[in-house]
């Protein structure tokens, strides 16, 4: 499959699938970079659940709503 076609599939999905295929490619970056997956880790495994946050949490600090992810 051409990148071109790659891209026309692409830009047929809605919003909400376009951030999941955003999000699967940065992941992908993000592997690849080991001090970024050092740094993030050191930063995600503190061991003090008082410094979680749920998604829900984080969804209302970015202003997020259904209607931003899914068209």
């Amino acid at each position: 499959m051409s990148i071109e076609a790659i891209k026309q599939e692409l830009s047929g999905l809605d919003a909400f699938h376009r951030n999941q295929i955003v999000a699967f490619l940065l992941s992908i970056d993000d592997q690849r970079d080991t001090n970024y997956r050092t740094s993030l880790t050191r930063k995600i495994d503190d061991g003090d659940p008082s410094n979680w946050a749920t998604l829900e949490d984080l969804d209302k600090k970015l202003s997020i709503t259904e209607r931003d992810t899914a068209e």
